[in-house]
């Protein structure tokens, strides 16, 4: 009865306990908590059937993915996919996974606006991934890579246009292209593609960029459906790091250019690049509008992850230090100057596809502190003054060892530096080619220096990197007598004025005058020539023939020079010595473009004319100051004969008396003695000698006194014949 009792009461307690849940459910959603209580069968069910479900979802986006790319890939490639007739062939194999990968992703429906800031990224990430299939599989389908390339085209297009200054960049583009014909590649000033020069980039792709991604393709006809391509691999690796440096100027660039400076810059690479212009576009601060720009150039700052403000922090300090002695040559200016000299030594003549992205930076870092906290005084001064800094450095290379210690000094400050996410390694060379560069700038190691470059040009395979950027810095140091007359000049006169300044301070210390220091015997023309015979033609030459020999195995002209010799010795080898008559084909000698080479022939010969000039003038003065000299001699000792001889005519001239009678003196007395004649004579000597002043000063007397012996004559005979 019990267990029959029991089983009639189960289902009401199983109908107690589901009320007495749902109800504990209800409570919890009001009182917003989670109570209910899962056992372990039933998460394993509910996971299993979540699992399925999973499976099924995903079969089924695979199935719709599927035929997704199916469709597209027969829009693509034009292909009709038809049912397979029993008893054909069997059907090719469709397209395989790369395919339908590459179709996808070189897709160009869903690209954003040419006009926004996500297509200039999109342009960017798209023709690496073009670069990347060429690279993979050789080949991309042309209806893609036209497609993708005139959406690129495009966005550069709206990038590199400006305006303002089209007009008159053409008409300077027009008048340039008279003169030189080569110049005629460049289809607009303004393009950003002008910064790619020859010796960076292959004329032939040159070319096709000018024609591709400037303003030229949105004003072609219609009718024109052929586009020029790709025609090589490392074409369009050129051109997607083009267009990633693009972007990078466009999205992280912290610095708008003033249009003035953005046209100055477009001349950053010639050689005589006018950089008093750009210290006054920039209101005086050049040095760090340079030294930024040249390190966006070289991509330095994503390199080594150098923020933006820090690096605009440690410039700023650096022109501070610069500007600390106001110095009319060692200055600001000048750092900049040879900041853009080096780059402009660096990129002209394929210097620096010999460098590593460290050497690269140690070299623009040099150039920019080389002269940080110049005092405006030599070396010598400092030793001879016995100055705090000669004292600290031993009066060994003072203003050099004071120029690197100060300006890793600022580094020890976070906000300053620039080195922070550096390697120990890189670090480390780093300052130790800094160092050895910025010593070399100190020009009592100029002979040496050039001595041991030319024993190390003897065995060309054993240059050492060190040596040869130390004396590419030191011949950029001293580069203004190459760079043409207008700065030259300019650079002349600054650097003079800060000489004559230490000649000043010498002369109030009481020391002797340095060198070219005095402002009274120093002839700025002859000294000029001097340093350009003996100290900066030497040094170019020197730099000139190591260039030669590091570029020519980088170049792609000194691949061809090398090839091109090769085969004309195994032609002479193979058909033996030339008989007579016959002209033997002469070996291509590699050698960079020497720019400054002809400013400073010229340049000699405008301060030889100078000198010449300034000689002649030196020569006259010199005679008119010893005229003087003479005339001033000789009227001294004239002077007392004057005074005796003026006293004598007054004691000698004829008197009249009270009663009217002459008295005739000593001047009516005819002298007939020897002696007499021997003074007369000696008297008409000295008048010959004296002045003629004096001259004249005689004769005045000679006819008053003539005039008063006539009118006395006279009247003694009037008296006579009257009776009195």
């Amino acid at each position: 009865m019990a267990d029959s009792k029991h089983l009639s009461q189960r289902p009401n307690l199983r109908a107690h306990r589901g009320r007495r849940r749902e109800s504990r459910r209800k409570s919890s959603i009001f009182e917003e908590k989670t109570i209910d209580i899962v056992s372990p069968g039933h998460l394993v069910g509910a996971t299993n059937h979540v699992f399925c479900m999973g499976r099924r979802f995903a079969t089924a986006y695979q199935c719709l993915e599927r035929s997704a790319i199916t469709r597209h890939w027969k829009s693509v490639s034009g292909k009709r996919l038809t049912p397979r007739k029993k008893g054909s062939p069997p059907r090719r194999q469709g397209p395989s996974k790369e395919d339908l990968t590459m179709s996808l992703e070189l897709c160009t429906d869903d690209l954003p606006p040419t006009d926004s800031l996500e297509a200039l990224e999109k342009a960017s990430k798209r023709i690496r991934k073009i670069c990347t299939f060429l690279q993979s599989r050789g080949n991309v389908p042309s209806n893609l890579l036209k497609r993708n390339l005139h959406y690129i085209a495009d966005v550069l297009d709206i990038v590199v246009t400006d305006d303002a200054s089209t007009d008159s960049r053409k008409t300077k583009v027009q008048q340039d292209t008279k003169n030189d014909p080569s110049k005629d590649r460049f289809i607009d000033e303004d393009d950003e593609l002008s910064e790619v020069e020859p010796d960076a980039v292959p004329m032939e792709v040159r070319d096709w960029l000018a024609s591709t991604f400037t303003r030229s393709a949105s004003v072609t006809k219609s009718g024109e459906k052929e586009k020029k391509t790709f025609r090589s691999i490392v074409q369009a690796v050129r051109a997607a790091n083009l267009v990633d440096r693009l972007y990078r100027r466009m999205s992280t660039s912290a610095v708008t250019y003033p249009p003035t400076v953005m046209k100055l810059f477009k001349q950053l690479d010639d050689w005589s690049f006018d950089v008093f212009a750009l210290n006054e576009a920039t209101n005086g601060q050049a040095l760090r509008y340079v030294t930024y720009e040249i390190m966006m150039r070289y991509d330095l700052l994503a390199k080594f992850k150098i923020g933006v403000g820090t690096l605009f922090n440690f410039l700023e300090a650096l022109e501070v230090g610069y500007s600390k002695y106001q110095n009319p040559y060692h200055n600001l200016v000048h750092g900049a100057d040879v900041t853009q000299t080096m780059h402009s030594i660096l990129f002209q003549t394929g210097l620096v596809q010999w460098l590593t992205d460290v050497e690269i930076f140690a070299v623009v870092f040099s150039a920019a502190i080389h002269d940080f906290e110049h005092t405006g005084e030599t070396n010598n001064f400092h030793v001879m003054s016995r100055t705090e800094t000669a004292l600290v450095y031993n009066d060994r290379a003072v203003q050099e060892n004071h120029h690197i210690s100060a300006a890793f000094r600022l580094m020890t400050d976070d906000n300053l530096n620039i080195v922070y996410n550096m390697s120990k390694d890189d670090y480390k060379d780093f300052r130790t080619l800094v160092i050895d560069m910025v010593l070399a700038t100190d020009m009592s190691y100029h002979f040496a220096q050039v001595k041991q470059m030319k024993s190390l040009l003897s065995c060309p395979d054993n240059i050492d990197k060190a040596k040869a950027l130390s004396l590419v810095l030191h011949t950029a140091d001293i580069s203004h007598p190459a760079k043409n007359w207008i700065l030259h000049e300019h650079w002349t006169e600054l650097l003079m004025e800060e000489f004559f300044r230490q000649g000043d301070k010498e002369q109030e210390l009481g020391l002797p005058f340095s060198p070219l220091c005095d402002r009274k015997t120093t002839m700025v023309a002859s000294s000029q020539i001097g340093f350009i015979d003996f100290i900066v033609q030497p040094s170019f030459e020197i730099m000139s023939d190591m260039l030669d020999k590091v570029v020519a195995p980088i170049s792609p002209r000194g691949s061809l020079a090398n090839q091109s010799n090769a085969t004309i010795s195994e032609k002479v080898e193979g058909e033996g010595s030339p008989q007579n008559g016959d002209q033997s084909e002469e070996p291509f000698e590699f050698k960079v473009d020497r720019v400054w080479d002809g400013h400073l022939t010229g340049n000699k010969v405008k301060w030889k004319e100078l000198s010449t000039k300034d000689q002649a003038e030196k020569e006259a003065r010199e005679k008119a100051a010893q005229k003087e000299k003479a005339d001033s001699e000789a009227q001294t000792q004239n002077t007392p004969d004057d005074k005796a001889e003026d006293k004598k005519d007054r004691e000698s001239s004829p008197k009249i008396t009270a009663n009217g009678t002459v008295s005739p003196g000593d001047a009516v007395k005819p002298s007939t003695s020897p002696e007499n004649d021997e003074q007369a004579s000696t008297k008409e000597e000295a008048v010959g000698k004296a002045s003629p002043e004096h001259v004249e000063k005689r004769s005045t007397e000679g006819e008053k006194k003539g005039s008063i012996d006539s009118i006395t004559v006279k009247s003694v005979t009037k008296r006579k014949e009257s009776g009195v």
